[in-house]
């Protein structure tokens, strides 16, 4: 797990400022607007570890007579979940505002509590949510706390472990040897992953094929090229293979794909019971110093349940 205080930083160097209001909802759209992690089951009110239930039933049908015998009845596991605590802390300066062309949009008066227009900070609120989904996106699949190099080291992936380093570790999951994605060999290789996908969910409606960004434009590429009548009529909106969702997952690796049922993966968070806001907090009548802060803590995590029922493409 990692330290209690992670941190989401926002590149934006202007400082900026707020009306002491809070953000209600926020961390409700940071967590669910990722492209990919939105489709997730979700696991709220986790405030540190969280154990889910499992009961696997046994084989139930036996041969009719005239007696009672239990048959069956299976076996109830559990599995461990924890989540990460995070935080967001950012301070914007009034000086910024009223030496700036936005002055002009500032309440008139030194003394005024606003520090930044309200345009400005309805603009920055969304963009930090937005930021915060991104980073989400990027932590659900290649976090990795343990990380020292390497393309997925540093900033967001080290604040929590993602769902490929989770699946790598997980001797159940259903391995298949990933090579460097190409328009030429793309369909090839989720033919690989659909031959992999367990007879238990291939089925299954909400059954799904996740493939990075880069995989994803080469899949479109492979079915333009099959046919050029397609290229210029299909818009592209929804993918599949032999009937399964292929289902674009920018936080997934380039070369990386991975199958499951929606509903076995998981996105943990207490977002419903405690932190569905973003506190804003001028500090002009509590310290003298005018600025403004904007402060949060959420708690966030995923996995999966069944690792029998992933295919993991790396």
């Amino acid at each position: 797990m990692k330290n209690d205080k992670s941190n989401f930083k926002l590149s934006f160097t202007d400082n900026t400022s707020f009306a002491g209001i809070d953000a209600e909802g926020f961390y409700a759209a940071a967590l669910l607007t990722g492209k990919s992690v939105s489709t997730f089951r979700l696991i709220p009110n986790v405030k540190s570890k969280i154990k889910l239930g499992l009961l696997d039933l046994g084989n139930i049908l036996g041969d009719a007579d005239c007696t009672f015998t239990g048959s069956g009845e299976g076996a109830l596991s559990q599995k461990s979940f924890e989540v990460t605590p995070l935080k967001i802390n950012l301070e914007y300066c009034k000086r910024t505002f009223e030496t700036d062309y936005l002055s002009a949009l500032l309440k008139p008066g030194s003394n005024s509590a606003e520090v930044m227009p309200t345009s400005v900070e309805t603009y920055l609120l969304d963009r930090v949510a937005k930021h915060v989904a991104q980073d989400i996106e990027k932590m659900s699949w290649m976090g990795d706390i343990g990380a020292t190099s390497g393309a997925f080291f540093g900033y967001p992936y080290q604040s929590a472990d993602g769902l490929v380093k989770k699946a790598l570790a997980d001797a159940t999951v259903i391995d298949v040897v990933a090579t460097t994605l190409t328009a030429g060999n793309v369909v090839a290789e989720i033919q690989k992953v659909y031959n992999a996908i367990p007879a238990t969910i291939i089925s299954k409606e909400d059954t799904v094929i996740y493939i990075g960004s880069a995989g994803f434009r080469n899949y479109k590429t492979a079915l333009a090229t099959a046919s050029l009548e397609t290229n210029f009529m299909q818009a592209y909106n929804e993918l599949f293979f032999l009937g399964i969702p292929v289902l674009e997952a920018p936080g997934l690796g380039p070369d990386l794909m991975f199958a499951s049922i929606k509903s076995n993966l998981l996105l943990l968070t207490d977002l419903i019971s405690d932190f569905e806001d973003v506190k804003v907090l001028p500090q002009g009548d509590v310290t003298g110093v005018p600025v403004v802060r904007m402060v949060g803590e959420f708690k966030y995590g995923v996995g999966f349940i069944i690792g029998s029922e992933v295919v993991l493409y790396a």
